[in-house]
């Protein structure tokens, strides 16, 4: 039997905690700097005609759709692979990557710098096929507010299938059947998209030409970028579900999260493989063994990735908590590195060119960050989201007995109502 049979919203803490306050406060602050920024132009920001990305694209975009790939990773695993198991972690994949791609998408609208135009989008007679970014600007959204929106849908039905009139009741399962014919379309277009995008985030860099130091740039970009994405979706969900373990008390499935373990490590080797292959191939084998700091930037990011993989790769290390937590954060840190190196750092248009973000666009990136924590504490703690043991899920049975008395919930989780 799977020590993890059902999700369980957290029902037993307070909505409005302390931390939640403050992450809810930070992003209430990013999203103003973002009204600012957008209708204010670009005063408080370090950027110049030679570095024309703020740190908002750089890392919110570029970086954070990355750690949004774990439904993306995870579901071609469980899907396509038949890692059943991987089934059981699949909301919480899920949501993580919708939190992350919205708050992506209000970073990019804001990058935009004319987000009223934003609405050129919806009819293809208005775009520019010339622009490097249409690609993106079309599968980003269409993804995470259809085909992501669409797979988050079943913990938003079943709490409104439980609370709702009986004529409600009625209209929804007249409803389910075709939902359900549709979501092998969907789950198949929930692959595609993530690959087409983020190997076009990956391609994008390719315009840069000589600008991007050679370690990293490549032809091989826009493959790398979809592998590693993977690697950065796979860590950032081991450690939300670790994370979540230890704020809210709940018990660790270390068999499901060691298949985790060993699917990052899995992809992680891809990654470094043709990384580095690559790297051969292209005769930048000595730039990666000089002395300057971009070298040692290389280093640490690559080897940010190699050190998890060698510990996911062993069945006994993959059993222990601690090296499973500190694996994935590493990893995710080192996927990030990856992500977030070659748009800001490596990135040298010229002599006397720099870039170093102010303090204000900091805190409107670290907005976007309090965003996507808010959006999945509140998700959490509404709908069945968090996998749980057998036993926790008989405690939430009980607990919506006694809380809710209109309701009545059979042993087997199965409401209906008096």
């Amino acid at each position: 039997m799977l020590p993890w049979q059902r999700g369980v919203h957290v029902y037993d803490v307070p909505f409005f905690s302390l931390p939640f306050l403050i992450f809810l406060a930070l992003t209430l602050i990013g999203l103003g700097l973002s009204v600012l920024r957008a209708f204010g132009g670009l005063g408080f920001t370090g950027m110049s005609d030679a570095y024309a990305w703020g740190i908002w694209k750089t890392f919110n975009v570029m970086t954070l759709t990355a750690l949004g790939s774990g439904g993306f990773a995870i579901g071609i695993a469980a899907w396509i692979f038949k890692w059943e198991r991987l089934h059981l972690v699949m909301r919480t994949a899920l949501l993580t990557s919708f939190v992350f791609y919205f708050a992506g998408l209000l970073a990019l609208t804001v990058d935009v710098g004319r987000p009223w135009n934003m609405w050129h989008l919806l009819f293809p007679s208005h775009w520019n096929p010339e622009s490097s970014l249409l690609e993106v600007a079309v599968c980003m959204p269409l993804y995470a507010m259809i085909f992501l929106a669409y797979e988050n849908l079943p913990p938003l039905w079943e709490r409104l299938y439980v609370h709702a009139s009986d004529g409600i009741r009625r209209a929804m399962r007249s409803v389910f059947p075709v939902l359900k014919w549709l979501y092998p379309f969907f789950v198949a277009g929930a692959y595609v998209l993530p690959a087409m995008h983020q190997s076009s985030l990956g391609a994008l860099l390719l315009l840069s030409g000589d600008k991007l130091h050679p370690l990293w740039q490549s032809q091989m970009l826009p493959l790398l970028y979809v592998i590693q994405a993977g690697v950065a979706g796979t860590a950032c969900v081991m450690v939300t579900l670790m994370a979540g373990c230890l704020v809210w008390r709940r018990r660790l499935d270390l068999t499901t999260l060691g298949d985790l373990g060993k699917l990052m490590g899995y992809i992680s080797l891809l990654f470094l493989a043709l990384r580095w292959g690559d790297i051969i191939a292209r005769g930048q084998l000595g730039a990666a063994f000089t002395s300057d700091g971009f070298s040692v930037l290389f280093h640490v990011e690559n080897l940010s990735v190699l050190v998890p993989t060698l510990f996911m790769l062993q069945p006994k290390q993959r059993r222990r908590p601690r090296v499973l937590f500190l694996s994935a954060v590493t990893a995710m840190l080192g996927a990030m590195m990856y992500r977030f190196i070659p748009t800001t750092i490596a990135f040298v248009p010229g002599e006397l060119k720099f870039y170093f973000p102010s303090a204000l666009e900091v805190l409107m990136s670290a907005g976007y960050v309090s965003l996507t924590i808010v959006l999945y504490t509140a998700a959490v703690k509404l709908f069945a989201i968090v996998p749980a043991s057998l036993e926790e899920w008989y405690e939430a049975v009980a607990w919506a007995r006694e809380n809710f008395r209109t309701i009545r919930v059979d042993s087997h989780g199965k409401a209906t109502r008096d």
